[in-house]
């Protein structure tokens, strides 16, 4: 599966990315190709996105390889409409009833 990052927002596909790109003036490497090939690296990812990985100095090497303008391009507009499949999931989460 391959998603592009593009000043905080994301894109399934790459001409929508270059659209949004261009509509925002920024340069052409503002757009990030992130290739994921299995479960492992999307938790990767998504972990890295959370909570980015501890420093190589604590001795913890990253999962996968993600770019760290990625992980600060996270970010979710806090007036985004959330999917219910989310709200709700995060709802048994917090009632002690997660996976």
């Amino acid at each position: 599966m391959i998603v592009y990052n593009v000043n905080r927002r994301w894109f399934a596909l790459k001409g929508d990315a270059e659209k949004y790109r261009i509509h925002e003036k920024l340069p052409t490497d503002a757009t990030i190709k992130i290739g994921i090939e299995d479960r492992t690296q999307l938790a990767a990812l998504l972990d890295a996105l959370c909570e980015p990985p501890p420093s190589s100095a604590e001795g913890a090497v990253p999962a996968a390889s993600v770019p760290e303008r990625v992980i600060d391009n996270a970010f979710v507009d806090p007036d985004l409409d959330i999917p219910k499949f989310l709200r709700e999931s995060w709802a048994r989460l917090m009632a002690g009833k997660g996976e």
